[in-house]
């Protein structure tokens, strides 16, 4: 019988802790190509369950995990995040955070310019740097929502196991739901939280 032993740093189960996390792991780059379809998952970045970045073929990035289109309203897309400009490193305490339109001076986003996302449910700051982004050319036809950016990965979730079985956890830190991903057979797992 295989056993499996997941440490993790931070209280997996500590629902009513709420803590400050800042994934400072490598960073990883993420690309949505012209006219891509955007619904499909293969074009979105699922950070955490609550926050699934994504562009449609114009306007702004957005959170498809709650939102259908950006919000060209209230320009409040993407839902459940803030954004301020500078890294972790700087210190969130010290950062000013805001819309992702505000902290674009309400235009397209500069290119290679340090920006902190704020996963706001999740309690989560992440380095993010766009690196590419397909603007219209004012004549009213769809750029096509192509974009590619960096941020960085979640560092704090450390799996040991007896063997070279790969194990992903996602979400961390957990709320309601563990999601334990790579399994391969059906057996006996043991989970310990930090206590």
């Amino acid at each position: 019988m295989k056993h499996v032993y997941i440490t993790l740093l931070l209280c997996l189960f500590a629902g009513a802790i709420a803590a400050q996390v800042e994934w400072t792991g490598p960073m990883i780059t993420v690309t949505k190509a012209d006219f891509a379809d955007w619904t499909l998952e293969e074009n979105q970045d699922r950070i955490t369950p609550n926050v699934w970045l994504t562009r449609a073929d114009s306007r702004g990035i957005f959170n498809i995990a709650t939102e259908t289109e950006f919000d060209n309203n209230d320009y409040t897309s993407p839902a459940g995040t803030q954004w301020a400009s500078g890294t972790i490193a700087d210190g969130v305490a010290s950062l000013t955070f805001t819309t992702w339109d505000i902290s674009n001076d309400e235009s397209a986003p500069q290119l290679n310019q340090n920006k902190v996302l704020h996963l706001i449910a999740d309690d989560i700051y992440i380095d993010f740097v766009v690196t590419a982004w397909t603007s219209g050319n004012g004549e009213g036809t769809p750029p096509g929502g192509g974009f590619t950016y960096m941020r960085s990965s979640d560092n704090t979730t450390h799996v040991a196991s007896m063997d070279t079985e790969k194990i992903a956890i996602a979400s961390n830190p957990v709320k309601d739901e563990l999601v334990l991903l790579g399994l391969k057979a059906s057996t006996h797992y043991e989970i310990l939280d930090i206590t």
